[in-house]
């Protein structure tokens, strides 16, 4: 099969839950992204700044990170700049409420999955989740 994953990565996938990063300065939204996560089987991993993201020695474990643009000291944007300096590849979806098409395009521009702007339909999100732990872009249909 062309393109199919190696057995031991698809073993390793359904033995370890996919880790995903909630950054976001609103607590509500933290605990409302990480219920929606553990629902579906996910493990979510709340930080409420960039900074304790970047602190985290676990950091690197995470599989994908979902993050706010406007949060106070270190906004997404610079949050994804950061990752990416570090040569970090971790997919980043962006949640927020900035309707800012400049940012927007610089996100993506950085490699960014997708960037939703809130409210986000829940189903919405899971399917960019599960694009960007499938590697693919958010907005490519899944491959057989």
């Amino acid at each position: 099969m062309q393109g199919a994953k190696p057995a031991s990565v698809r073993i390793h996938r359904l033995s370890k839950p996919p880790v995903i990063a909630i950054v976001d300065d609103d607590e509500a939204v933290r605990e409302a992204l990480c219920d929606l996560l553990q629902v579906e089987g996910l493990t979510a991993r709340p930080y409420e700044s960039g900074a304790a993201f970047l602190a985290d020695e676990r950091a690197d474990d995470c599989d994908c990170l979902v993050t706010d643009v406007r949060m106070p000291e270190m906004d997404g944007l610079e949050l994804q700049h950061r990752l990416r300096a570090r040569g970090s590849t971790l997919p980043v979806i962006f949640i927020t409420s900035s309707d800012d098409r400049q940012a927007r395009a610089r996100a993506l521009e950085c490699g960014a999955v997708t960037w939703f702007t809130k409210p986000v339909a829940d189903q919405a999100l899971l399917g960019a989740l599960r694009a960007a732990l499938d590697g693919r872009d958010a907005h490519e249909p899944p491959g057989d």
